[in-house]
């Protein structure tokens, strides 16, 4: 059995593939939807933005009323759940925040 003992030319040019990338030849290239395709995808993304939107407040006005439904009738599970409810919205909510930028920043509002 053979060994192959020469991974100097493996190792180099992983090496160079690797610099390359690193040292940002990617950054000038933006992303862009293929003809015809961007006003469905804004109309879409507003879509989402809207009901996304709607839901966090919906979800917040729920939560708070199981906290005071909770606290009003002294059921304590109540306004347990209301103020669990009450922290996932607002994660979530900050989680909407951020994925709205993280997708803003993949997709570069001032790529040429």
């Amino acid at each position: 059995m053979r060994v192959h003992t020469d991974l100097g030319a493996a190792t180099t040019a992983v090496r160079v593939t690797a610099g390359r990338l690193a040292a940002g030849s990617w950054a000038g290239v933006c992303p862009a939807a293929p003809p015809g395709m961007q006003a469905f995808a804004d109309q879409i993304t507003a879509w989402v933005k809207w009901w996304v939107l709607a839901l966090v407040v919906l979800a917040a006005v729920v939560s708070i009323g199981s906290i005071l439904i909770g606290r009003i009738f002294s059921h304590p599970h109540a306004s347990r759940y209301g103020a669990m409810g009450l922290a996932v919205t607002i994660m979530s909510a900050v989680l909407y925040v951020t994925v709205l930028v993280i997708l803003a920043s993949i997709t570069g509002s001032g790529c040429s």
